[in-house]
């Protein structure tokens, strides 16, 4: 599910995550059930299964480029 976000070319998003108010740059992948709010992914970023990000509006969580969470 995707919400209110920005998702950049070539990123897969797998069933039964969450990605709400945030941005993912390209060559990115979140795998299964993840959550991310107010998140900010450089690019080619891997979120492995069961990660979950959160940050405020106010202050976004950023991911730095090649990053394997």
């Amino acid at each position: 599910t995707v919400i209110n976000s920005i998702i950049f070319r070539r990123v897969h998003i797998a069933k039964g995550s969450v990605v709400k108010d945030s941005i993912i740059m390209q060559n990115s992948e979140v795998r299964e059930n993840c959550s991310l709010e107010n998140v900010i992914t450089d690019k080619q970023v891997i979120l492995t299964s069961e990660t979950e990000l959160k940050g405020s509006p106010k202050n976004p969580l950023v991911v730095s480029k090649g990053s394997v969470l």
